[in-house]
């Protein structure tokens, strides 16, 4: 059988919606024969899904193997302990996605399975899915006593092969840096891959990024800065998933001072 893993070419952030119960009404669909017609659209072809447990704290990248008239099947993961913690979860949350619309549910029962010979979770058919139209990527900026730091590969054996610039704001689509004039040759549609972010208490994330924008500023007389708009290219889910939940950190610190 062919193990599908991270095939999605859509760009969208596996993470959970929070809906109001008026978007949730307007998104809900509850025709069991158009779920699992959903189910087994996404499950041909190849998309991948985060699974959610432990209350949506911890989560695992899967695919979806099958989808019957009663439940589908997906992939467990290769972290044992994990997949006894999600076998013993009372609720689970899958997210994934078809034709670029998002697409999630929740079950209350999960069973460790095999499926055609391979380790699997079978889950119940959901009584209602809702299908979650992407929207617009909020922005986050960051303060300097907060600044990540985006380190990017260069072609400087001066430099160590690398450079670290301070990332000014950061979203799900994308960071603007910041850095001397004479720092980086940035240029509009040039790609950097295999640059790397720390996001403090969430994780490491490895992405690619297309300079899209560049703006030269002045502070002051002498001092050139430059402002660069990157965006992100084919991000993986995890660091998708990775990324949201540092964002949803930040603006709850915000809120809370």
């Amino acid at each position: 059988m062919e193990r599908r893993y991270l095939s999605m070419q859509e760009n969208i952030p596996l993470t959970i919606e929070r809906l109001s119960d008026e978007q949730e009404a307007e998104c809900r669909i509850i025709s069991a024969r158009q779920i699992q017609s959903l189910l087994r659209n996404i499950s041909e072809g190849g998309s991948s899904a985060a699974l959610y447990y432990d209350g949506a704290k911890d989560f695992i990248m899967t695919s979806l193997l099958d989808a019957g008239d009663k439940g589908l099947w997906v992939e467990q993961g290769t972290d044992l302990p994990k997949n006894r913690r999600i076998a013993e979860s009372k609720k689970i949350t899958l997210v994934s996605s078809l034709n670029q619309v998002k697409i999630q549910f929740s079950v209350d029962q999960i069973r460790a399975v095999t499926h055609q010979g391979y380790p699997a979770f079978y889950l119940p058919l959901p009584a209602s899915l809702c299908r979650v139209q992407r929207r617009e990527h909020y922005r986050l900026a960051l303060p300097l006593s907060e600044r990540l730091r985006c380190v990017i590969p260069i072609n400087k054996p001066q430099a160590g092969g690398q450079i670290e610039l301070p990332v000014m704001d950061i979203s799900g689509g994308g960071i603007r840096l910041s850095c001397a004039e004479d720092d980086i040759e940035f240029v509009p549609g040039q790609t950097y891959a295999g640059c790397q972010i720390n996001l403090p208490e969430v994780g490491k994330i490895n992405v690619t990024i297309i300079v899209k924008s560049l703006v030269l500023i002045s502070p002051k007389p002498g001092q050139t800065i430059k402002r660069v708009g990157c965006e992100f290219k084919n991000l993986d889910n995890a660091s998708s998933v990775l990324l949201q939940r540092y964002v949803t950190k930040m603006q709850r610190l915000k809120t809370d001072t």
